[in-house]
């Protein structure tokens, strides 16, 4: 062979790699550009997704709120009728628990219910905790000359004696006491 042979089947060689080489980088890019796609879609997808729970979150949102406002007018209209305020509710372990303000014009008690299920008593047993730390000494006072001593205690009952409670409460604090005793 000679070497102008050689060197034409050496060039022959490398043109069919450099060709080889070229259809293997096309197929390539061609692989990638549709895995661009692809991706592209499942992104334009995941965006939609993503709009759709942005708006639902933006009408949940707007639903808490009103529901919200629609509590505190129930709670404002409670108030009004009976003369209680519901300030917190949480539950724990022991049971189900309020901080609560009942009064009048005359004076305003604070208090825990709490109303967890008995040993004692069948069913559930209702827990009053008297918060005072809030009142002033003058306050305290006239509370005293209105509620029985026992109602500055802890206290618990059955539930079925709940509404006796109340209304012992309400009568206490709707009594008109003079400021000066």
């Amino acid at each position: 062979m000679d070497s102008l042979t050689q060197y034409r089947d050496s060039i022959k060689e490398r043109l069919d790699n450099a060709d080889l080489l070229v259809a293997k980088l096309v197929h390539e890019n061609t692989v990638l550009t549709q895995t661009v796609e692809t991706k592209t879609q499942e992104i334009e997808g995941f965006q939609q997704q993503i709009h759709g729970l942005e708006e639902k979150v933006r009408e949940l949102t707007s639903l808490q709120a009103k529901q919200e406002e629609n509590m505190e007018i129930v709670k404002d209209l409670f108030e009004h009728l009976c003369g209680v305020r519901v300030h917190k509710s949480y539950e724990d372990d022991t049971g189900l628990w309020f901080d609560t303000s009942q009064g009048s014009k005359n004076g305003i008690m604070d208090y825990k219910l709490g109303f967890v299920k008995s040993e004692s008593f069948p069913g559930t047993e209702v827990i009053y905790v008297p918060l005072l730390k809030q009142r002033t000494s003058d306050e305290l006072r006239i509370l005293q000359n209105q509620i029985p001593a026992y109602m500055f205690d802890t206290l618990s009952f059955p539930l079925k004696a709940l509404h006796q409670f109340y209304s012992k409460m309400a009568r206490c604090l709707n009594k008109k006491v003079n400021e000066n005793n």
